[in-house]
């Protein structure tokens, strides 16, 4: 499961179990995305694409439906090893939806890591 994915399911998680509103998980999961840095914008901070680049890779995008970066690599600009750091980046530099969560001011973290970890466990038990 992608990081956003974890982050949509345990938003989830904490609204059917009355830790946060509805309200609360859809404000912090619009924060997280408006607050990951894009892929296209690390990559040019990296030198690995310049700006006619990111152009060319945006004006494709509506035909192909791609990703940003499987169209950078269909397009021969980026190899795929470099496509991955530049996820691996992009995962770092992600706040944590807990981290969000607890600067609104929704939840405080010791009731975020208690939920957190519940969750976890949850997933565990359902991958045996």
């Amino acid at each position: 499961m992608d990081d956003l994915r974890f982050s949509e399911a345990f938003a989830q998680y904490l609204v059917d179990n009355n830790v946060i509103g509805a309200e609360d998980a859809l404000q912090a999961l619009d924060e997280q995305r408006r607050r990951t840095p894009p892929i296209g914008r690390l990559a040019l901070k990296g030198g690995l694409l310049n700006m006619k680049q990111v152009f060319a890779i945006l004006a494709e995008q509506p035909e192909t439906g791609l990703r940003f970066g499987e169209q950078a690599i269909f397009m021969g600009y980026l190899e795929r090893p470099a496509m991955e750091a530049l996820l691996d980046e992009q995962r770092r530099q992600r706040p944590g939806l807990g981290e969000i969560l607890a600067e609104m001011g929704v939840v405080k973290k010791g009731a975020l890591q208690k939920s957190r970890r519940e969750f976890v466990r949850g997933m565990e038990a359902a991958l045996v």
